[in-house]
């Protein structure tokens, strides 16, 4: 019996032990479980953190580009103002030359002795200037052209562009090509008339500014009746040394004398002494 207890005694002390050392485990087990939890919170914090700071750090880095980045896109929004700006230039440049190149052509006299020739005129203090540089073969019937530029054609002069044309021949008329009128009186003073220096011819409906320049003639430079409206009034106009020859119309002033055989002398009245006017020696047909 001594025997069976003191057995038993051991197998319930070794139970015991096996128990304290099971409980021990799991205690170390649960302590070590919760060790790693919480340095895997500490981890998972600490990624999270560090996270959270790259993020606020990229958007700074982005903030920061962006502020960096804006200067070079204003630079470029500037510049592509500039050439929009400069297109605009370019264009405006492009119609007022477009408009300086609009032409009024003038026949003017060349000398029968001359083969080549180069003209070349400047208007005095006015604001158009008449211009032309050409080299052409030529006899004495033909003309050289010039054109009329204007530089200042929205301040348009009438008055010293009629001064300027006047002064390129003693002999100068003023037709619309359109106008069977002013056809005839070129052809006829061109055919049956010998004029030195030529006649200078300016159409008005080249001229850039025609309907202004004929306002001022009609209301300036005729010798009409004051009483006569100016819309009756239609070209040719003819001036022989600044003098107008036609101021009762063409059927008037130049179809009637010269179908009295009278034209020459009329015109012959204005020559003075730098336009000599003759009449020419047509063939007959028989």
């Amino acid at each position: 019996m001594i025997a069976d207890s003191s057995i038993l005694k051991k197998r319930t002390s070794t139970k015991r032990s096996t128990r304290i050392v099971s409980l021990t485990l799991v205690l170390l087990g649960i302590v070590s479980f919760l060790v790693l939890t919480w340095n895997d919170s500490l981890e998972f914090s600490e990624n999270s953190t560090d996270l959270s700071q790259s993020r606020k750090e990229n958007k700074e880095e982005d903030k920061k580009r962006l502020i960096y980045k804006l200067p070079n896109l204003l630079k470029t929004v500037d510049s592509l103002l500039e050439s929009k700006e400069n297109e605009l230039y370019f264009l405006k440049v492009k119609e007022e030359i477009s408009h300086i190149q609009s032409e009024v052509e003038v026949d003017i006299p060349a000398p029968s002795s001359m083969i080549s020739s180069t003209f070349s005129s400047t208007s005095s203090p006015t604001d158009d200037i008449v211009t032309s540089s050409t080299t052409s073969t030529i006899n004495s019937q033909s003309s050289s052209m010039i054109s009329q530029k204007k530089y200042d054609y929205k301040n348009f002069d009438p008055k010293a562009n009629f001064l300027d044309i006047i002064k390129t021949s003693p002999a100068v008329l003023f037709i619309k090509s359109s106008q069977s009128d002013s056809i005839f009186l070129r052809n006829l003073l061109q055919k049956e008339f010998e004029i030195s220096p030529e006649l200078a011819t300016v159409d008005l409906e080249k001229h850039s500014r025609g309907y202004e320049l004929e306002k001022y003639i009609k209301q300036n430079k005729l010798n009409i009746d004051p009483d006569i409206a100016l819309e009756s009034i239609h070209p040719p106009y003819l001036f022989l040394n600044g003098v107008s020859l036609i101021n009762n119309g063409i059927e008037k002033d130049i179809i009637e004398p010269h179908s009295k055989g009278s034209l020459l002398s009329v015109l012959k009245s204005e020559a003075r002494g730098n336009l000599l006017v003759e009449k020419k020696d047509i063939p007959s047909n028989s």
